[in-house]
């Protein structure tokens, strides 16, 4: 346990040493985060800025989720502070204890907010910051918990553990049953664990929950189908690798799925995205304007507006903490939020 809280630590510390290290992005050469060569030649979609949260390069924003009023809740990890976006774009911080490292939000639909936290807790919150209270664990996990997702049937929350390395993966996905007393193992021994996504519905009536989850060590996303119960993994090829991503510095971050299964992969520390079909493969690019001369390069997480085809991509690192827009391939899918 010490040594799975410790790496942790250490990812944590990486992130914050590549937010303020001026030499880790360097103004005066071109082309610092090129798109890798086999991307090259697909559709590139340009985001556009929409939001600027807070001018301290330093900030890292995450989690970001819509309510049903139309308010965005984003989270600013290392000060475990949450910011309220007003569709008039009006920004109110929250701040909540020291140390609570806050980054993935999924929104339950009687208006919590469940939050999982890179220091090990998952909690969850009124939308004011009130009425903080922990969710249990099991045999310690998660231990650094990343991202987070309420299956559309239940509520039932699946969780990712961002601990481990390829050498020693010890991350993992849980799922909390829909009380959020019990906690349960869908898959363990992942190389970090961050986001994690739920398909639309397949036309297998018996099939479960089909979960999309990236691991930032080994660079790659998978697809990961599930029986009926939500937790046990289909024994025939229920877990596949349909892509594994180049290109640095960092690697696949957060996800989210539109209603045609189109997957949108935050690539962080290079300014982009990718998007996926629903098979797995590579379709489209998404960039960050100024990412060439390293500019917001810090893209992490990435939300719909619920009922519409518009994305909100978190953007930080050098020119302060931005959300930016695009419009996606099609409508997002509808959360357990608005259901």
């Amino acid at each position: 346990m010490k040594k799975t809280i410790g790496f942790s630590l250490f990812l944590v510390a990486i992130l914050i040493a590549f937010l303020v290290s001026g030499a880790s992005m360097p103004q005066k050469e071109k082309n610092l985060v090129p798109l890798p060569p086999e991307l090259a030649n697909l559709p590139t979609i340009k985001a556009e800025p929409w939001v600027l949260v807070d001018k301290d390069p330093n900030i890292l924003l995450e989690g970001p989720a819509f309510d049903r009023q139309g308010n965005l809740f984003v989270t600013s990890i290392f000060d475990s502070r949450i910011f309220k976006i007003t569709p008039a774009k009006q920004v109110t911080p929250i701040q909540l204890p020291n140390g609570l490292l806050p980054d993935g939000i999924a929104i339950h639909k009687d208006g919590r907010l469940f939050i999982a936290c890179l220091s090990g807790r998952v909690v969850s919150v009124n939308p004011d910051g009130s009425n903080l209270t922990d969710l249990p664990k099991y045999n310690g996990k998660p231990a650094s918990a990343n991202d987070l997702v309420f299956d559309n049937q239940n509520g039932n929350l699946y969780v990712t553990d961002f601990t481990g390395t390829v050498a020693e993966p010890t991350g993992g996905v849980y799922r909390y049953s829909d009380n959020y007393t019990t906690v349960k193992p869908v898959i363990e021994h992942l190389a970090s664990a961050n986001g994690v996504g739920i398909a639309p519905p397949g036309n297998i009536p018996s099939a479960g929950n089909v979960l999309w989850v990236s691991e930032t060590c080994r660079n790659e996303i998978l697809r990961i189908e599930l029986l009926s119960d939500g937790i046990s993994i289909n024994p025939i090829a229920g877990v596949t690798i349909p892509s594994r991503f180049s290109g640095g510095p960092g690697g696949s971050d957060s996800l989210r799925i539109d209603v045609k299964g189109n997957v949108y992969q935050c690539m962080i520390f290079q300014g982009r995205a990718v998007i996926l079909n629903d098979k797995g493969v590579i379709i489209a690019n998404v960039v960050i304007p100024g990412r060439e001369e390293g500019k917001h390069l810090v893209t992490s997480n990435l939300a719909f507006k619920p009922g519409t085809d518009e994305v909100y991509i978190m953007a930080g690192g050098e020119g302060g903490a931005w959300i930016y827009k695009f419009r996606g391939l099609a409508e997002g899918l509808k959360l357990y939020s608005h259901q």
